[in-house]
């Protein structure tokens, strides 16, 4: 458990010292900027849903009843506050950078980058590719960062469970029902079993 940001928990955050405000906000800052950028993508978006956080975490702060589950309080609060952020900000436009999300697709042709291949085999990988990236700018926010917490930081479900405070089950649920989406709009786009 941090020294300082327990001080959120425990005391008036408005009546510490300025330089412990700034050491609370600092730990508090780095325990959730990892998690608001791996949703979000935005430097500048992630810092102004740091701030967002931070401030409801103070006015919230009384809330948590066992300093045991700070943290996990803590990062549900900020996950809360960056998907309010996409529903609000985000109804005309992708959410997700689509470059972010790579998946490996069973096909018949090498790697895409693969020198002997045709060009046309390596041009159609390409454009699936990119096909599979815009399907998964198409789910909703929380598949989309279970995918990103399981395919490209390789977390386990007991790690993503613990970090999204849920059960590993609803994980494994998440997980299925994203993947079945995405095949079958590649079923339905490019004619894939």
């Amino acid at each position: 458990m941090s020294k300082h940001l327990v001080l959120l928990f425990t005391t008036d955050y408005y009546g510490l010292a300025p330089s412990l405000q700034q050491q609370v906000y600092y730990e508090y800052y780095h325990l959730v900027y990892p998690l608001i950028f791996f949703i979000i993508k935005d430097h500048g978006a992630t810092e102004d849903i740091i701030q967002d956080s931070f401030m409801r975490a103070i006015r919230k702060s009384s809330q948590l009843q066992d300093l045991e589950k700070m943290e996990g309080w803590i990062k549900t609060l900020a996950r809360n506050t960056t998907l309010n952020h996409i529903k609000k900000f985000s109804r005309n436009r992708n959410e997700l950078d689509s470059n972010i999300v790579y998946l490996d697709v069973e096909h018949p042709y090498s790697s895409p980058t693969d020198p002997l291949e045709p060009v046309d085999k390596q041009v159609e990988l390409r454009m699936m590719k990119q096909s599979i990236a815009f399907y998964m700018d198409q789910l909703r926010p929380d598949y989309r960062q279970i995918i990103e917490m399981r395919w490209i930081h390789d977390m386990s479900y007991k790690e993503i469970a613990a970090t999204l405070r849920t059960t590993e089950g609803a994980v494994k649920q998440k997980l299925f029902r994203a993947r079945e989406q995405v095949k079958q709009r590649l079923q339905n786009d490019w004619g894939l079993k």
